[in-house]
């Protein structure tokens, strides 16, 4: 009861009255399997409500659903919720509620609760779980290699039941699954943060370039293979023609461009096809096609790149995504990065400490955390051995102090300091680290710095915690999948034993009032379908709604945007027109190219939160195994790049053209101008909500079709059974296979109390 009293006292600041105890004893007699039979995400909503939010969350199904379930009895107020509340504390493992810290974050980011109440639920769930960890530890740690064993124990027991094959597919592919998992980290930066020199050391050996000018200039994908090798991928004929198009507007892709062809002229038709060309390579070679400072300039013609090593980082089905910079000059190889860590399990952002955090890192670090629902991020600081502990903490603080600051500028609604607790910071002497993981640790030890102090040590770790140990995060998610995944299935295949046997051995009357009961539930599922259609088609109109107003209030923020820009190159112009003076070009030139890239940056920023806490919003309900859709947003740079090679040709003229006494005119033209440069990203924006809409559309498609398909499953297979059990009475049902049926059904129970007992251990 210390968990329960601890949480009426911080949340409601009182005591829990004695004359509840029976009442609380009896709800948690009755109901203790539905409520450990909620995840997470429900949990969350039953600990977060409260009286500020009751009467908005008692309108959704969801949670209607949910305290039916679990109160059948009470009538809703905040009292019974109390009640609720503490009884779910009562019967959860307290290690486990530090899973809820996201969902009670998401519940705030779309405005369910407040700022306040989240804080104070999230220091709850926090302290709980750290506090349940240390008597935790005193006992034997769950052994996750032996649970995984346990599972193909299991599996064999259930083959030798003899089961319908149908149970078999489905077991075999959830083992198969849960066996073959591939692991994904994304390596992310700006170019130079020195991610090569970082990833080097992390792998033990100098697999990738890396010096002061940028070595890696392709996306780079490292995989195990027993001998070491690699493949290139090199631009289709449709993506090269896209870049050719992107540099009319962007100098430095048409100089990268013009480059190319010019290097290789009629060879170029050698590496760029129709269909995309690949080389395999040996790892000598590497450089020849990936290094931006070869000679052969081949890299620029090269759009990614698979290298095969039989390092032990590596095994275990590891993969490991360089990446070549996120701001990369060439946007088509940028966009197919953002594209590879969308998929990615665990993300390492690395950061040069002796450089404050880019905008580019600021927003990098906030898309991930609000956008892509990446519940942690280790951030990499590097070169720390080039600074010292006074500077670090300093670069540490600026980076911290800079995501608050874009949070508060985004208009940001929820807790902010819990979104930075989500970064985890781990200062890295990478080249220092590669001396010592490559026998040369004298250089590094004459420097002060051990292994240890290296900081590599600390990333492996972190990684082995999260993601790669025996014991690890992600292992234990896998196999928790797995192990519910099993369970699901005997519980399908016991329901389906039951209705058999007691179809088997029912009289006469009793059948015939069970096959009533069955066609009532078959219109039951079929009434439960027409609701979710209703629940889906609301929801899309709802997204619908949205997005048109969300157009209008963008619409409304870049005409403010262009606005103000506007006005800026007006005063500098009827100042040189008071002054008598030229205008100068370049300096022009300047407002336009940092206003536009700031003006377009800040709309895409507030863009993707506003849309990702609706997003949050309307999903809040969703509780199924369809993989939500992702939605990205970027500043685009060659609309922007566009827009300034536009101004930059039309604005002088337009000044030019004018003079003192014709300031009117002057302002009519900018007014043109800008009016139909900022069309552009106008366009960007229409495409993008529709391509919002038509994810979400196809999403509530794939959710229904899928409920569809299981009341269909359902009332087929029913029918299925009652047939077959039909013919079965008809023939001579012997004692001997009710007793076969008795044994199967005494195994099959045997072995569901024992996955739901290891599934409850991994939740």
């Amino acid at each position: 009861m210390e968990i329960v009293s601890h949480f009426s006292q911080l949340i409601y600041q009182e005591k829990i009255p004695n004359n509840l105890a029976d009442t609380l004893k009896n709800l948690i007699d009755t109901q203790k399997d539905t409520l450990l039979s909620l995840p997470p995400k429900l949990q969350a909503l039953i600990l977060s409500t409260h009286s500020t939010n009751i009467n908005l969350y008692e309108k959704s199904e969801t949670f209607q659903s949910i305290y039916t379930q679990c109160m059948p009895q009470y009538k809703l107020d905040i009292e019974s919720i109390k009640l609720l509340q503490y009884a779910l504390l009562s019967v959860v493992n307290a290690a486990e509620l530090k899973h809820l810290k996201a969902h009670i974050l998401r519940l705030n980011a779309a405005e369910l609760i407040t700022n306040q109440h989240a804080r104070s639920l999230a220091n709850f769930c926090t302290q709980s779980a750290f506090q349940a960890q240390q008597v935790k530890e005193e006992h034997k740690i769950l052994n996750l290699k032996t649970l995984s064993i346990e599972l193909s124990q299991i599996l064999k027991r259930l083959h030798e039941l003899k089961l319908h094959d149908k149970y078999y597919n489905t077991l075999n592919t959830i083992y198969t699954n849960a066996q073959n998992h591939k692991f994904s980290i994304g390596i992310t930066g700006v170019l130079s943060a020195g991610k090569s020199t970082f990833l080097n050391a992390l792998l033990g050996k100098e697999i990738l370039g890396s010096s002061t000018i940028p070595e890696t200039a392709n996306l780079t994908i490292l995989k195990y293979r027993d001998t070491e090798s690699a493949e290139v991928f090199f631009w289709n004929t449709n993506e090269w023609e896209e870049l050719k198009k992107a540099g009319q507007y962007d100098k430095s892709l048409q100089s990268f461009v013009v480059e190319s062809e010019g290097i290789f002229g009629d060879r170029l038709k050698n590496y760029i096809a129709d269909t995309t060309k690949s080389e395999s390579i040996t790892l000598d070679k590497l450089s020849t096609y990936t290094s931006a400072n070869h000679e052969s300039k081949l890299c620029n013609l090269v759009k990614e790149v698979a290298l095969f090593t039989p390092l032990k980082f590596l095994q275990n089905g590891v993969e490991i995504v360089d990446t070549p910079g996120l701001d990369d000059p060439i946007t088509k190889r940028e966009e197919i990065t953002k594209d590879y860590i969308t998929q990615c399990d665990l993300l390492i952002h690395v950061m040069n400490a002796s450089c404050v955090a880019t905008q580019i890192d600021i927003d990098f670090i906030l898309e991930s955390l609000l956008g892509q629902n990446i519940s942690r991020l280790l951030i990499v600081l590097t070169r720390i051995d080039l600074i010292g502990e006074k500077e670090l903490a300093q670069s540490l603080e600026y980076t911290k102090t800079s995501l608050a600051t874009q949070l508060k500028k985004a208009e940001y609604s929820g807790d902010i300091d819990s979104i930075i607790e989500r970064i985890d910071f781990i200062p890295v002497a990478s080249f220092l680290a590669l001396l010592h993981k490559t026998n040369r640790e004298e250089e590094a030890l004459r420097q002060g710095f051990s292994l240890e102090k290296t900081g590599i040590l600390a990333v492996e770790e972190y990684l082995d915690k999260m993601l790669l140990g025996e014991n690890s995060m992600k292992q234990k998610d896998i196999l928790y999948l797995a192990y519910r995944g099993f369970l699901k299935t005997i519980e399908q295949c016991r329901e389906e034993m039951r209705m058999e046997s007691s179809l088997l051995n029912a009289s006469e009357n009793e059948l015939e009032e069970m096959i009533a009961n069955l066609k009532n539930e078959q219109n039951k599922l079929s009434l439960q379908l027409d609701s979710k259609k209703q629940e889906l088609k609301t929801k899309q109109d709802e997204m619908q709604e949205f997005l048109s107003v969300l157009q209008n209030s963008m619409q409304k923020s870049l005409k403010r945007e262009q606005e103000r820009l506007q006005t800026r190159i007006f005063d500098e112009a009827t100042y040189s027109y008071t002054k008598g003076t030229q205008v100068d070009s370049k300096r022009i030139e300047e407002i336009l190219e940092s206003g536009l890239s700031d003006c377009f940056s800040d709309v895409s920023r507030d863009f993707k939160y506003k849309l990702a806490k609706k997003i949050t919003q309307i999903l809040l309900d969703e509780n199924n195994d369809i993989k939500q859709p992702k939605v990205s947003f970027h500043a685009p740079k060659e609309q922007i790049a566009k827009s300034v090679a536009t101004l930059k040709d039309s604005i002088p003229k337009a000044i030019s053209s004018c003079g003192k006494g014709k300031e009117n005119e002057l302002s009519i033209k900018l007014q043109e101008i800008f009016t139909e440069s900022f069309k552009l990203f106008t366009q960007i924006l229409m495409e993008k909500n529709k391509e919002v809409e038509t994810k979400f559309l196809e999403y509530f498609s794939q959710i229904l079709q899928a409920q569809e398909e299981i009341v269909k499953t359902q009332i087929t297979e029913k029918d299925s059974i009652l047939q077959d059990t039909l013919e079965k009475r008809k023939q001579n049902y012997t004692q001997e296979m009710r007793d076969a049926m008795q044994t199967k059904q005494t195994e099959l129970t045997h072995i569901a109390e024992e996955l739901a007992y290891i599934t409850q251990a991994l939740k």
